[in-house]
């Protein structure tokens, strides 16, 4: 109710108070997560740099729908802000809602998860596909090959992912499954995806659940899996922390678990010999947040447009565009040996 009133006792034009202050508005696919929470950090970042107001709302964990970002959408586009990003919950549900607030005027980007592309005007993506499927893919492949799997003794592996819904995660299953079908990776297998990919939604209870209950199936007596891959930042924490609450733990010398995550979040699960949680792989969270709100700030004032082929990000320096999509760049794997080095 604050917001709205402070709002009132100014009249905007072109997404900017009188005084000529551009204001941005971001949206998290949900709020009070570590991910989103390093994102928003580069992206106040950025917004102090460039001398904008940054509005950065979304709905909380337990609330990540499609209709609860449209409804904060909706008090964006009523107050004419001059640039919405967002990381869409549903890329087809909310687009009618992203082409409403461009047909005010208002740039569209969206950061992290993307989009129909006829409903924004750039995608800020973190890494591309292949990029994410290869770190995921060949960091559980070295670590189940240091435990004795490999062409010889294969190795079966599941997937905690988010919602089917998500467009990035859809994608980054696809290309790790491509990877698994070649002659480098065959040994690695995927038996069934209809109960080997869990799909617990971004519900963090969910995904404590559905995590305990894979590595059930890595334990003794059970054993039917020996890799698992998470594909959030929300997953993977969840089977390193079931790990650690498991009755009967699955052996770390025979399990590998591996997937997205930011370092601070499983740090403790990486450093612990006796958890099978080996290594993290993800991009920095900050500077994405940094690129998506250089990348509005650039859109609004003109510098760049949809068919610009580059732009100067501050401090990360030249990024190609290309096809209305900026890249941040490639992802990083980081395991026992170097996870100290980050602090997000």
């Amino acid at each position: 109710m604050t917001l709205l009133i402070l709002c009132s006792a100014f009249a905007f034009a072109g997404g900017q108070r009188q005084s000529g202050t551009l204001r941005i508005a971001m949206m998290p696919k949900f709020k009070g997560e570590n991910y989103f929470d390093a994102c928003k950090v580069g992206a106040e970042e950025a917004a102090k740099e460039l001398g904008i107001e940054l509005l950065y709302d979304g709905p909380p964990q337990d609330q990540a729908t499609n209709q609860r970002q449209v409804d904060i959408l909706e008090g964006w586009i009523a107050q004419q802000v001059g640039v919405i990003i967002v990381s869409p919950n549903d890329p087809n549900a909310i687009a009618p809602t992203l082409k409403k607030a461009q047909s005010r005027g208002i740039k569209v980007l969206t950061f992290d998860a993307d989009a129909q592309a006829d409903a924004r005007d750039l995608f800020v993506n973190q890494v591309v596909s292949a990029g994410v499927a290869q770190g995921l893919i060949k960091g559980a492949a070295d670590n189940l090959k240091a435990k004795g799997y490999g062409p010889a003794t294969q190795a079966n592996v599941a997937f905690v992912s988010s919602s089917k819904t998500d467009a990035n995660q859809q994608e980054w299953l696809a290309e790790c499954k491509k990877l698994l079908a070649s002659s480098d990776y065959s040994w690695m297998i995927l038996r069934n995806e209809d109960t080997d990919v869990y799909y617990p939604g971004p519900d963090e209870t969910a995904t404590q659940a559905q995590s305990g209950t894979l590595v059930g199936r890595m334990g003794p007596g059970a054993n039917q899996i020996q890799g698992a891959i998470g594909l959030t930042s929300m997953s993977v924490p969840a089977l390193g922390s079931q790990y650690e609450a498991a009755s009967a733990k699955p052996d770390p010398q025979k399990t590998v678990i591996v997937g997205l995550a930011t370092p601070n979040a499983i740090k403790a699960y990486i450093k612990n010999p006796n958890n099978p949680l080996d290594a993290g792989i993800l991009w920095n969270c900050m500077d994405l947040g940094y690129l998506s709100v250089q990348a509005g700030y650039q859109m609004a004032q003109g510098t760049i447009t949809s068919s610009s082929t580059s732009i100067n990000a501050g401090r990360l320096g030249q990024k190609a565009i290309s096809n209305k999509m900026v890249v941040l760049g490639p992802a990083l794997v980081f395991d026992a040996s170097n996870v100290d080095q980050f602090n997000y």
